[in-house]
């Protein structure tokens, strides 16, 4: 087994985040490539004479940042090729099946690329690299550019009912990261985590390696059961109302009154605003966040609508945690380049975002259509899909006695790659198999072509 040293006095940083930049400079730099894999958590504590904890902290935020998978039974392995982007890497396990010849990759994440107007965006870019010389020659703030966050806090505001001033608001790479830094923010010993069942894994699993109590919540038909919340012992709730990850179900506004009265009586909630810019049917309810504010962790994401390597999201935290925050993690860095924040920032205040959005929206209501006709006319009463409103990909529930495994197999076997969704359990649920099918970057024929593939595969 190969050695690893570091000497932790020569930095100020806390002992996760040197571990973290330790190991993503030796995948960068090749010491440590595609398919190898890092110590275990044990053992990198061990060999650096640091807590579980830390090494813990390292390797999630490697995971967040697409460097590493935690692959089941296997350990945590390095995903991250030299020549892509940590977020085009695809998973060690999907290299073991890459050899097969896939025609249709139902892919979760895809986003249509033909519609991004690339340059444009690189117009502004160039015109912010001359604009702003002296900007880039000092570091910015931890919490991200303040021409950004203002835009935020009034793009929140104006869509979703967001109370925030551009102060509270913490700009990071992706969700599961920010909810790593908010972890930091909470006590592992007062505060019990409650997160829906099936839900979000990535939030899930972050707040389990940290050694927070979670609670998981089961689903009625309007969102997370308020009666099994109340009766768990939570008292911090993570939910994400505007499309719940796994079931696809909006929650109604009636629902989410019921939940902020919760939040006044409990510590925080932590409202994942999911893909609230795709919903294509039902009117767009207000955040939860605008009734409670001051008991609501806000977090959202930009990605899934302009580039799946502009990994971009965002927190606005309620004034006690805000102040959590600048004195426990003072040495946070921003992952985010300055140049993107303000590149976007520019985007967001001359209208841009607003237009590219509307169109994102027509082009992906147009795809979900797509997807429901290939449903109707390759599957009528075979198959259910969740969420038939909404999103950029479906959960698809198979009437059969197969299991997700033997689905997954079959498909491959047509040339169709689909996925599976067992990990968002932390407890069994569905009766029947569900896969999950992204159909963000596919076209019409494509759509349909896969679909009859899979109904020849499966029935």
């Amino acid at each position: 087994m190969r050695e690893f040293t570091l000497d932790f006095s020569t930095s100020k940083k806390p002992i996760f985040h040197q571990l973290y930049t330790y190991f993503k400079n030796g995948i960068r730099e090749g010491r440590l490539r595609s398919g190898d894999y890092l110590p275990s958590l044990r053992s990198s504590a061990r060999s650096f004479g640091v807590s579980k904890n830390s090494v813990e902290n390292a390797y999630q935020l490697l995971i967040s940042e697409g460097y590493l998978r935690n692959i089941p039974k296997k350990g945590y392995c390095v995903t991250y090729e030299p020549d892509a982007s940590p977020r085009e890497v695809i998973g060690a396990e999907a290299a073991n099946i890459s050899e097969r010849t896939v025609t249709t990759d139902f892919r979760y994440g895809n986003i249509e690329l033909g519609t991004f107007p690339f340059r444009h965006w690189n117009k502004v870019r160039n015109l912010l690299v001359a604009q702003y010389q002296s900007r880039y020659a000092v570091e910015g703030t931890n919490q991200g550019e303040y021409l950004l966050r203002k835009e935020l806090s009034r793009l929140l505001y104006e869509s979703r009912g967001v109370l925030s001033t551009p102060d509270q608001i913490v700009v990071g790479a992706a969700p599961q990261q920010l909810v790593m830094l908010l972890s930091q923010l909470l006590d592992v010993k007062k505060h019990r985590i409650g997160v829906e069942n099936p839900g979000y894994d990535g939030a899930r699993n972050t707040f389990l390696n940290l050694g927070f109590r979670v609670r998981p919540i089961p689903l009625t038909g309007s969102g997370v059961s308020l009666r099994e919340l109340t009766g768990s012992g939570a008292n911090v709730m993570y939910v994400s109302p505007s499309q719940q990850f796994r079931n696809r179900m909006t929650m109604p506004a009636d629902k989410r009154t019921e939940l902020a009265d919760w939040a006044r009586s409990r510590e925080y909630l932590i409202e994942d605003d999911y893909e609230w810019e795709f919903k294509y049917e039902e009117g767009i309810l207000p955040a939860i966040q605008s009734m409670v504010p001051d008991k609501t962790v806000y977090i959202g994401r930009i990605s899934k609508a302009l580039l799946p390597v502009f990994n971009l999201s965002y927190m606005v935290l309620p004034s006690g945690l805000l102040s959590e925050f600048h004195s426990k993690v003072p040495e946070y860095d921003q992952p985010v380049s300055r140049l993107d924040q303000l590149t976007f920032a520019r985007y967001l205040s001359d209208g841009y975002w607003y237009k590219h959005l509307q169109q994102m929206r027509r082009l992906y209501e147009e795809k979900q259509r797509y997807f429901a006709e290939a449903l109707e006319r390759y599957m009528p009463g075979k198959a259910q899909a969740e969420g038939k409103d909404t999103g950029l990909h479906a959960f698809l529930t198979v009437r059969t006695d197969r299991s997700e495994d033997e689905l997954i197999e079959a498909a491959l076997e047509k040339g169709v790659r689909v996925y599976g969704t067992a990990r968002y359990w932390l407890r069994p649920g569905d009766e029947y198999p569900t896969v999950l099918l992204g159909y963000g970057a596919l076209g019409r024929e494509e759509i349909a072509a896969g679909v009859k593939a899979l109904a020849e595969a499966w029935f």
